[in-house]
């Protein structure tokens, strides 16, 4: 039963894949464009284009604390498709078996992520040496479940007619299983806050319409349930729920076949629900050799625009501040429950085909209908904090920090971001780009490492080539791609470009008149 739900869960959410990492290897580029205002967007402004248009781009994450990928071939060669015809059947299909996941041996709780980012079409102009904007649009889905025994991962895996029934009793706490999926359109506008020649302080905000195309979730407060013989097919297994405290809710299908890209939809027209979003940040940079990127241009003291001017630069952000409310009265259902003495066996999921019969099936058994179905519930955004700090080396070498600390807890309803911490060195030129991040992922939990490229208007990465490659046991995957149109911003024309001009000190009242400039 617990199988046909996870199979059901991955079918449906994880090909569309969005959330994802956190696209380390472009992260921290100069050149990113529209992708680095996701990190902070105050990086919207002195940016390295005049004008850059995302035409397509997409990450796709997952990882768990359980199970370990033990197949004969890679995520790679599968997600290529090519496998060798040894692990092939006659139709030349691939062949996956059960055990080519493999368990941890410890008993504890567990964790697992999957997550995607499609980030559709987008724009960043910059209006002037201050000021920039940016239009964004972007789809993300994902699944996550915190909480989770050991042995009722087991269960939920594998199948309860393939565990050794028992009359012991086990016990759930606090675990939570998220399923989100949702559409946002983002402005975005960046101001030059302070221009003293070696210190540059610059600031950002990004406002989101969100749009609910999918959404789930449970909640299971306080369970105690057996697996037990089935008494009318002993050859099966009964889950035998004694005590169970849950809240769980969903959007019904027609929500998902509802979804369209207008802007009657995204404003709650037909939406399963509708919210709002906010990211806020702000960049540090300091400019020891700001001569070197100064000159005078019919007058005035000018910058140039191409080029990077800092030795080092921090960055603070907080993003995905914000909510969905689910209130469409059509598509939501929420219940909170308390029910005891209710048996699960496989004949009562028989015939079951996509979510919305499944639940009805589970409604059926727990007693949820519409005389206590809430009608409404409310997510939250991924909401974290993020610093960002970058190093020049010498020119065109770099090496960046990022820290991304997840502000949601275990029992929040919503996607969630697992914690990281990443050190990325990178080379970097205008039409060319090689980083190599090393990040701590899975709130920090687990080592990897990545290599990402960048030529001309396309990039591609991942954050873990070590399970892309089947190094060890991977407990996930990561890959990201993306095409753009970049224009960038014109340098000096003039033979004396590096000539610089002191306008003297600013008072304090003058840096902060920035809106005049």
């Amino acid at each position: 039963m617990f199988k046909r739900i996870i199979t059901l869960l991955g079918i449906c959410f994880l090909p569309i894949i969005s959330q994802a990492q956190q696209w380390l290897g472009i992260a921290n580029s100069n050149y990113a464009g529209t992708n680095a205002i996701y990190v902070n967007p105050a990086n919207v402004t002195d940016s390295r284009y005049k004008f850059y248009l995302n035409i397509a781009a997409n990450d796709v994450f997952a990882t768990n604390s359980y199970f370990g990928w033990n197949a004969p071939y890679s995520y790679l060669s599968m997600f290529t498709n090519s496998v060798s015809d040894t692990y092939r059947n006659a139709k030349s299909v691939i062949v996956y078996k059960d055990e080519y996941l493999s368990p941890n041996s410890n008993r504890s709780f567990e964790s697992v992520y999957a997550l995607t980012d499609t980030r559709g079409p987008s724009a960043l102009y910059t209006i002037n040496d201050t000021r920039s904007v940016a239009l964004t649009t972007r789809v993300r889905a994902g699944m996550s479940a915190t909480n989770v025994d050991s042995d009722f991962a087991q269960a939920m895996y594998y199948g309860i007619d393939n565990i050794q029934p028992s009359t012991s009793a086990y016990d759930l706490k606090n675990m939570m299983v998220n399923l989100n999926s949702y559409a946002e359109v983002g402005i975005t506008y960046g101001q030059t806050l302070i221009d003293n020649d070696e210190e540059y302080i610059k600031v950002g905000i990004t406002a989101k319409r969100l749009a609910g195309i999918y959404a789930a979730y449970a909640l299971i407060n306080e369970a105690n349930y057996q697996i037990i013989p089935d008494f009318r097919n002993p050859v099966n297994n009964t889950l035998l729920i004694n005590s169970l405290k849950l809240q769980y809710g969903y959007t019904d299908e027609d929500a998902l076949k509802s979804a369209n890209p207008s802007l009657g939809w995204l404003l709650g027209g037909n939406s399963a629900g509708g919210g709002w979003g906010l990211d806020l940040g702000f960049v540090y940079e300091y400019r020891p050799d700001i001569n070197k990127y100064t000159y005078r241009e019919k007058g005035k003291r000018k910058l140039d625009a191409s080029k990077n001017k800092y030795k080092y630069k921090l960055g603070v952000s907080l993003n995905d501040i914000g909510y969905l409310n689910y209130n469409n009265q059509f598509y939501a259902n929420s219940w909170d429950l308390a029910i005891n003495n209710t048996a699960f066996t496989r004949e009562d999921f028989r015939g079951s085909r996509g979510f919305d019969a499944l639940f009805n099936q589970i409604n059926n058994k727990l007693g949820a209908g519409p005389g206590n179905n809430a009608q409404q519930f409310m997510t939250i955004l991924p909401a974290t904090l993020q610093v960002t700090a970058d190093y020049q080396v010498k020119p065109h070498v770099y090496v960046a920090g990022y820290w991304v600390q997840n502000l949601t807890n275990s029992k929040t309803r919503g996607l969630r971001t697992p914690s990281l911490l990443s050190v990325t060195p990178r080379y970097e030129r205008k039409w060319i780009e090689v980083s190599m991040p090393l990040v701590l992922f899975d709130n920090y939990t687990k080592f990897g490492f990545g290599l990402a490229t960048r030529l001309g208007p396309v990039f591609v990465g991942t954050d873990n080539l070590g399970s892309l490659l089947n190094l060890g046991k991977p407990k996930g995957f990561d890959a990201y791609f993306g095409v753009n149109l970049p224009i960038f911003n014109a340098g000096p024309t003039l033979p004396n470009s590096c000539w610089y001009e002191d306008e003297g000190k600013k008072s304090f009242l003058q840096k902060l008149m920035f809106w005049k400039r």
